[in-house]
Parts: C-alpha cells; structure tokens; sequence
C-alpha cells in the first residue's frame, strides 16, 4: 500500500523536516538535485544536451543545483531563468550563485526555442501552484512543449495543480516526473497523470518523523497488498463457507447484466450465487451460466434471509415494480449490500442516508444524480466529491472513473489498476460481483469495496493484452479473474 499526498501535506513534511526537524533547505534541495541528476544520467548519454528551465522559487534552485551537478559530471547543460532575479528564495539565489561560480552558463530565455537542447528539465513551479498559468509562463511552457526536446519534470509538471490533477490553463507534458519524498494527488489523478509520464518517487532525505507528522491524503493498492487482502481459502471447506450471495438484477430486456455480476461473484470465489430476475429470464441464464440459484422478484423477502450479501441494480429498469424492489432491500437488507446501476438512481429517490453496510458504486454521470453536481464539478475534485458525499450518505461510496475513488467519508482509496479497454458496457456489472462476491465470504464492506475496484482494474488490464484496448469485452473481464486470483503475478498491459 503506498500513501499519496495533497499539495499542502507534501507541503507540511517539508516544512517540518526544515523547521521542526532542523535540516537546513540547501541540504533538502542537493539530495532533490542528486536524486534528478541519478535518473538522468541513467537514462541520458553524456553528450546529451540539456537545459534546466527554472523558476524563481524552491523548484527553480532544484533545477539550477541539477544543472552545476551535471556540469560538473560532463554534460553540456546550460539554465534559464524565468522570472525576476531578485523575487528569488534565498536558497534559489545561491544555488545560482555556486553555478554561476561552477561556470554553468547562464542563457536567456530564448534559448527555449532556439533548438538546441536534446533534452529540457523543467523547474518553473513547483507543488504550490494555486492559480492559472498566464502571460511569459504560458508562453515558455507552451514552446517547451513544442521544442521537441524530451523534458523531465521536478516534483510536478509545470502548470499541474498538486491537489487535483487539473490543468491550470496550461502545462508541461513530461517523459518523465521525479517527485520528491512523496507521492501527489496531482500526478495520480487525471489529468495531471497524462502531463506527468513516467513517475518516479525519489528519497530525498525526509526523516521518518516528518512524513508521519502528516496524514496522507490518499492511499493505493500494489500487487503485493492483493495476496495480504483476499480472504483465505482453508482447506476444509464446503460451499456454504464462502457464502452466499444474492444478485437482485436484470429486466425483461437485460439478462446479460445478471449473468456478468453473477459470474463475477463466482469467479471471485463466492460458494453460492442466486439471481432474483424476472420468470422470462430464467432459461437464458441457466443456461448460460447453470451454476446459479435462480428466483423470480417475488421471492425477494426469502432471498435476502437466505443471503450472506446482496448485489441489486444491474440491468434492474427504472419502473416502479424496480423501484418498490429497491426501497424494500434498502429497508430489509441485513447484511453487506451493493447497490448499483438503476438502483442507485432509484435509491436517489427514496432515500438519503443509508449505513456502512451498503457499498454505492456509481460513475460519474450516475454521481450527478446522487449530488446534484455536474460531472465537470465531480471530474475536477472526484476525491473531495467521493469522501464528501460518503460522509453525507453514511455509506461507502466508489466512484468510478478513470481513476476510481472509493471511501468511507474518512479514508480514500484512489485505484491505478485498469485501463481504458474497460470503458465497455457490463464492465461496472462485473465490478458489482466482484465486490459482492467478497463481500459473501465475510469481508468488511470498505476493504471489499477497495479490493473489488483493485481485482477488476487488474482483470482489465492482464486481459487487455490479449484483447487490446478496443476489444475488450466485459465477459473478459470474467475471463481475467483466474489469473488475477490464482497468486501468481501475470502479465499485464503495464507489465510489457
């Protein structure tokens, strides 16, 4: 599990290493440069030319330090400084000053687009960028941009707000970001994640006490977590051990929404799945996956005294018999719920709390019903969106996007499994199952919810190299979970 951190707790670790812990920001700033200049020399030949483009303030002396290391390594690199001289930081200002004294040259600012630099690095702003890029810096970062020099970024791309990910008007797209200490907000979340490439999170000296003194805004899962999670698997065991989950799903004219969320829930390990559709549901689904129990909506009273967990929604219909079928689990269910699909736009209606025993999982549009806010709004501050309305609701809510946000009102969960093959219709289905399917064998609801987004992201994303990004199918996904759950670490798109 790896923490990830907004731009004012990445902020306060600093601060508190400098301030409370008392190392000096010089020192701070040289393992920065170091820990660039290893990455670059790893990668970049020595006759690689290089330009650090550097701002007045702390990012820019990271930049100017990187630039006299390099020098003094061999490399041909030259600064540019963009901004007023004397608005910079003290610590910026004698960085420039020991380059000065290195002889590192020191360029205008035209050197930008003079073609030159085989590679640019960019040290305009740093993590505290808090309004839109205007006038000579739009203007630098757009002909970076354009130079068609590789660029590396320090800390953040330039023009990426830390907290969000969103793109203040404009913004440096990197090859590669070396963020310092910890990792941001800004360069998981979309669309920040686009501009930053690949991103490598460098030690630069952070004592232990200082990151704990901050509380991270955010955690993920790795492929190690996934074995530490799923639940175990004793050998003296029957079907009844892995209990039993009820699917509420489907209509008269969308069976396959019950057999995705049905299959997935076996697939995740579930003993025993039932399916409580309509009567003209009931062959198809047999026959296409004779595994499951089956019973008409009418039995749903029975169903649910007979379940360990309950998914309702997928494929349900926005009838009134859905509705009224909606109301009477949201009212009865006694164990972990899931409610999703057109059951969370008929749950919008009727009611406006709920508990920690029901797990929401709408996308975005499906969000803007629940809030009342557009999906730009949702987009632009999906993790203050997601922990908010949780809050608000009493449950647990993922959101599902390209980046998933799942939380309890408390903690957050951000998703860095899956990809964009996904978008498909039956994917959020099969989520569904997954999340009911661990719920069925006794999970706690908000790690069976953040596991669930896990498992199917990486489903997703050990299939799609087989079946590409524009082949993938949902049923792919059910296909994906033996390899994702078998223990052994499989192939993945992000794994080539």
């Amino acid at each position: 599990m790896k923490s990830i951190y907004s731009n004012k707790g990445a902020k306060a670790i600093d601060t508190h290493a400098i301030q409370t812990v008392g190392i000096p920001s010089l020192v701070l700033m040289e393992k920065a440069a170091m820990s660039v200049a290893a990455v670059l020399t790893e990668r970049e030949p020595k006759n690689t030319r290089i330009l650090c483009v550097c701002g007045t303030g702390n990012n820019g002396g990271d930049g100017i330090a990187l630039a006299r290391i390099l020098h003094e390594m061999g490399y041909p690199v030259a600064v540019t400084v963009l901004g007023q001289t004397e608005h910079m930081t003290e610590e910026t200002k004698k960085q420039l000053e020991i380059a000065v004294g290195c002889q590192v040259p020191v360029l205008p600012l035209t050197a930008v687009t003079d073609g030159q630099f085989d590679v640019m690095v960019d040290g305009i702003f740093g993590i505290g960028l808090s309004r839109n890029v205007e006038d000579i810096y739009e203007k630098v970062i757009d002909d970076m941009n354009d130079s068609g020099s590789r660029i590396y970024a320090l800390d953040i791309p330039s023009g990426i707000h830390a907290g969000t990910g969103a793109i203040m008007n404009t913004a440096i797209r990197a090859v590669c970001t070396v963020t310092f200490g910890v990792n941001k907000l800004g360069l998981v979340l979309y669309p920040g994640c686009t501009y930053a490439g690949e991103v490598i999170v460098a030690d630069i000296g952070f004592p232990e006490v200082s990151v704990e003194s901050v509380q991270p805004s955010a955690y993920c899962y790795e492929w190690d977590d996934l074995s530490k999670l799923l639940p175990e698997r004793p050998a003296r065991s029957h079907k009844g051990t892995f209990g039993k989950v009820l699917v509420v799903a489907g209509s008269e004219t969308m069976s396959g929404a019950c057999y995705l969320a049905a299959k997935a829930a076996y697939r995740t390990g579930a003993g025993l799945v039932r399916v409580i559709s309509t009567e003209n549901n009931r062959n198809v689904l047999l026959t296409a996956l004779p595994e499951i129990l089956f019973s008409t909506r009418e039995e749903i009273a029975e169903g649910i005294s007979w379940a360990d967990a309950v998914v309702i929604g997928p494929g349900l219909g926005l009838t009134d018999e859905s509705k009224e079928l909606v109301r009477y689990v949201l009212e009865n269910s006694p164990v972990p719920t899931v409610v999703d699909g057109d059951a969370i736009r008929l749950c919008e209606q009727i009611t406006d709390t709920l508990t920690d025993n029901f797990i929401l999982t709408p996308h975005v549009k499906e969000m803007s019903y629940l809030t009342g806010m557009s999906v730009g709004e949702l987009q632009n501050d999906i993790v203050g969106t997601t922990m908010d309305t949780a809050e608000q609701l009493g449950c647990i809510l993922a959101q599902k996007d390209a980046r998933t946000v799942v939380s309890d009102g408390t903690e957050c969960y951000i998703n860095l499994s899956g990809n964009q093959g996904m978008a498909t219709g039956g994917s959020g289905d099969v989520l569904a199952g997954i999340i009911g399917g661990l719920l069925g064998q006794g999970m706690e609801p908000f790690t069976a919810a953040k596991l669930g987004v896990f498992i199917h992201g990486l489903a997703g994303d050990a299939q799609v190299v087989d079946k590409g990004d524009y082949s993938l199918m949902a049923s792919d996904l059910t296909e994906g979970l033996p390899k994702v759950l078998s223990g052994n670490k499989c192939e993945t798109s992000k794994g080539r």
